[in-house]
């Protein structure tokens, strides 16, 4: 078990891109009862990370920033949660599952800022879309007024959480090593 804590595991590409694909299904398919799921995987994802201090000070930089962004599109309309006016837990845990990529599977897209956003953009948005034909999500908007505004939103988004990921933290957050 010493050699799976911080080895690194949960870094490596296709590890780090399934467990959020395994997360993204558990927190549409279950909402609210997957937030353990959520819970757990992220400190699996934490516990084999080389440097699990930065990661969590990522995971909550930017996991609270695209819930921020979720936080704004509900209180404008433009998504809808049952009769809540805030977005539920699990999408918060969701965004901090989608953060833990930024380091990792989604690295490629640093620095390809142009990439990022037209990726960011087309998936960023077909993720919500995919998730409101799953009833978890409705929108206040018509779909291809949705689709296209949420394209605009992850056209930025998307390359500002790649950015954010990628700054240095000060000293207080580093891992020693």
């Amino acid at each position: 078990m010493k050699y799976l804590i911080r080895s690194g595991h949960s870094q490596h590409f296709w590890v780090n891109l399934g467990g959020f694909q395994l997360c993204w299904w558990c927190a549409i398919l279950l909402a609210d009862s997957s937030l353990m799921v959520l819970a757990t995987l992220l400190i699996l994802h934490l516990l084999f990370h080389r440097h699990p201090v930065h990661e969590t000070v990522v995971l909550l930089s930017c996991g609270l920033t695209g819930f921020a962004v979720d936080l704004l599109l509900t209180a404008t309309g433009v998504f809808r949660f049952g009769i809540s006016a805030f977005p539920p837990l699990w999408l918060l845990f969701l965004w901090f599952c989608f953060s833990a990529t930024l380091r990792q599977s989604m690295t490629y897209f640093r620095g390809r800022w142009v990439l990022a956003a037209i990726c960011g953009g087309i998936f960023g948005s077909l993720t919500y879309i995919a998730a409101g034909s799953f009833g978890v999500v409705a929108f206040g908007l018509p779909l291809i007024q949705t689709f296209l505004l949420l394209m605009l939103v992850w056209m930025v988004l998307f390359p500002l959480l790649l950015w954010l990921s990628g700054q240095q933290f000060s000293e207080q957050f580093s891992d020693a090593t």
